[in-house]
């Protein structure tokens, strides 16, 4: 019996622990800020400021479908966590009439 007991504590200690984590972190509203720090793009600079690197693949994605650009390979060597750009990146950018 006192087997139980001691289950039922540590149980109850580790339920506690993990709620009060979760609450912790979904309080947290803060956006993941942009990996880059240094942009040649106005419209990259700006998302970044408002609302970091989602608003940025936010905003890009949006100027592929505009630009009828179909992946994201075109210009990135590597996605997350890095988003690397291929040499050409910026001259195809403005190309298609990036600023």
């Amino acid at each position: 019996m006192s087997k139980l007991g001691i289950f039922a504590s540590v149980a109850t200690i580790l339920v506690s622990l993990g709620l009060a984590t979760l609450t912790a972190s979904a309080g947290d509203d803060k956006p993941a800020p942009c990996v880059h720090k240094e942009f040649k793009t106005e419209l990259v600079k700006q998302a970044c400021s408002k609302g970091g690197q989602e608003e940025a693949k936010t905003v890009m994605k949006a100027w592929n479908k505009e630009h009828d650009l179909h992946s994201c390979n075109k210009c990135h060597t590597k996605l997350a966590p890095s988003y690397e750009l291929k040499p050409d990146a910026l001259d195809q950018f403005k190309k298609l009439g990036g600023k």
